[in-house]
């Protein structure tokens, strides 16, 4: 199997279509707020604080950036993220955008074997507040590091999602864990695993859009409304029902 064959797939909730068409472009939490884009967050406030303190090396600028200043996709489909949006009985109102991974070629994108968050931050709630600086592995050095400030790390997790800067580190992927061919028997490893990101900078742009995926016939329509209203109708794909990606 090609790696590199399939999609990529990032997740939004309905009432942010129209500023996103409106943008062209999926848009980093980070640039999200420097605009004041008005936004419906899908994503878990506990998580999003566990990201708030990940700084990522940035070869091209060199400088750490904010992890909040990717895009974040994933590589799996039916994803615990998603399946928490069924339980909550709104997965009807998410649109799933379709990426395809020849995204990953492009510089600055880099990709991770679980969930960014996972870096054993200790809770704010009952330590020190740390973060945490993360160099890529490269094929010039081809190990992920990581530098904790003040120290640590102090959370209790035992584990954690390298970061890596080169498509040839692809075959480190737990890629039957990430398609859920094998059974994981930590639930917090499952969903670590499941969560593998390809981060994006800043911006992606519509154009690299390769599909727009909903559940049901009336998000169909409603999508497809949005896409004439901000004249995207024939410029990008039309929105598609898919519930085979859905619970």
């Amino acid at each position: 199997m090609n790696s590199l064959d399939g999609y990529v797939y990032h997740m939004v909730h309905f009432d942010n279509l129209r500023n996103i068409f409106q943008r062209r472009a999926l848009l980093s939490k980070e640039k999200v707020l420097q605009e004041k884009i008005h936004h419906h967050s899908i994503a878990n406030d506990e998580v999003q604080g566990f990201r708030d303190r990940i700084y990522i090396w940035d070869f091209s600028r060199r400088k750490f950036r904010s992890l909040h200043s990717y895009v974040p996709l994933y590589f799996a489909t039916l994803t615990p993220m998603l399946h928490n949006k069924y339980t909550e009985g709104v997965q009807d109102t998410i649109v799933i955008f379709e990426v395809s991974r020849s995204i990953l070629k492009e510089e600055g994108v880099l990709f991770t074997d679980g969930n960014a968050s996972k870096q054993q931050l200790s809770d704010p709630e009952k330590h020190i507040r740390e973060i945490v600086r993360i160099i890529p592995a490269t094929i010039s050095n081809t190990s992920c590091r990581r530098m904790y400030h003040p120290n640590g790390p102090y959370g209790t997790s035992l584990s954690r999602s390298n970061f890596y800067a080169d498509v040839s580190f692809l075959e480190r992927l737990d890629w039957d864990g990430i398609n859920n061919l094998r059974y994981i028997d930590s639930f917090e490893e499952y969903i670590r695993v499941r969560h593998a990101e390809v981060l994006v900078p800043d911006l992606l742009p519509l154009g690299r859009v390769a599909g727009i995926v909903v559940k049901t016939r009336e998000m169909v329509k409603a999508v497809n409304a949005l896409l004439e209203d901000s004249r995207l109708a024939g410029r990008i794909p039309s929105a598609l029902r898919k519930p085979w990606l859905f619970f």
